[in-house]
């Protein structure tokens, strides 16, 4: 069964896409911080992490690079109210080799569609 972490500091998102995400036939794990999350993700080993961009705490890019530093190379869905324009998106994808980014708030399917693009069932 393939894992998603789901990292938001709002439990009531969190609580909604862990819900989805069972039904669907996904295992999952939460986090509500950036430390947290780095603290808990060698155990847990996700096959895929969305990551809400603005969190308290540790910033994104420290996330990134701390993930980095430890040699975790895992899929990462950035999941934002931040708006970007295409380039900027495109930049950050590139730059932190992100799989791909959705804006909150999300349609249920849509986002369900691109897990399963990344990861399978």
């Amino acid at each position: 069964m393939k894992k998603v972490m789901v990292v938001d500091d709002n439990e009531d998102i969190v609580e909604t896409i862990k819900m989805i995400l069972k039904k669907e036939g996904y295992e999952t794990a939460s986090a509500s911080s950036g430390n947290e999350m780095l603290n808990t993700i060698t155990n847990i080993q996700p096959d895929l992490v969305l990551l809400d961009i603005m969190m308290p705490g540790l910033t994104t890019r420290e996330i990134l690079e701390a993930l980095k530093t430890r040699k975790i190379q895992i899929k990462i869905i950035f999941c934002t109210v931040v708006r970007f324009s295409e380039e900027e998106k495109n930049t950050l994808l590139k730059e932190f080799g992100i799989v791909d980014y959705i804006t909150k708030p999300f349609d249920i399917t849509n986002l369900v569609e691109r897990i399963k693009k990344q990861i399978g069932k």
